[in-house]
């Protein structure tokens, strides 16, 4: 099946270096802010993040931003799945941002390391109860027999602790990436499109302007 035909045409915005000013940190927050308050937009902190396991293969997976810090973001997960062993392996990690109705992609990469137990167990607490069930019944990314029998599982657990404080698995929790590099692109006309990278060098960002 070809797709020749399939393209977009890109005339929303422009992105100079200058907008993204002295702290990109801040400049991405302002355009996740545009995102979370797009109506075409479903969840705004959808983001890929991709890694390297022990086999040197990569892998891409979608998960939920939950903290913007002042040179870092914070997702939590299980620290025995896939992703979670390949950042123990190897954390150098890569995470994409696209917002396809506002034209704007933005490409972060940096180094992840796991959050305090004490930062995990507070965001643990704060989940939904039927989430934090999920999260200690869910081998994540193991084989299973059938979903149905996930699902037994899960309610066989839900019944015997519906009046119980859970504690929170000590193998999920939250990883934090520090940023190295950030890249915003804003989709223009004829494909020239916008594109600044900023990189931590040295203690301070240094912006740059990328050909399309």
């Amino acid at each position: 099946m070809k797709l020749f035909n399939h393209r977009k045409f890109y005339d929303k915005d422009s992105l100079n270096i200058d907008d993204i000013g002295d702290n990109p940190m801040e400049f991405f927050t302002k355009w996740f802010k545009d995102a979370e308050n797009s109506n075409e937009i479903i969840e705004a902190n959808a983001m890929t993040v991709s890694t390297i396991d022990k086999n040197n293969s990569p892998s891409s997976r979608v998960v939920l931003l939950k903290e913007i810090k002042d040179r870092s973001l914070i997702f939590f997960t299980n620290y025995k799945s896939k992703k979670g062993e390949a950042i123990d392996y190897n954390p150098n990690v890569c995470v994409s941002f696209y917002w396809p109705s506002l034209e704007r992609q933005v490409i972060i990469k940096g180094t992840a390391k796991k959050c305090s137990d004490n930062y995990s167990e507070t965001y643990f607490k704060s989940r939904p109860f039927k989430s934090q069930v999920s999260a200690i019944v869910s081998n994540q990314s193991q084989i299973i027999s059938s979903y149905d029998e996930l699902i037994s599982r899960y309610n066989k657990f839900l019944k015997e602790n519906k009046d119980s404080i859970l504690k929170r698995p000590s193998h999920w929790g939250g990883i934090e990436i520090l940023i190295e590099e950030i890249e915003f692109w804003q989709g223009r006309e004829n494909r020239l499109h916008n594109r600044v990278v900023s990189s931590f060098i040295n203690n301070k960002w240094e912006s740059k302007l990328l050909s399309p």
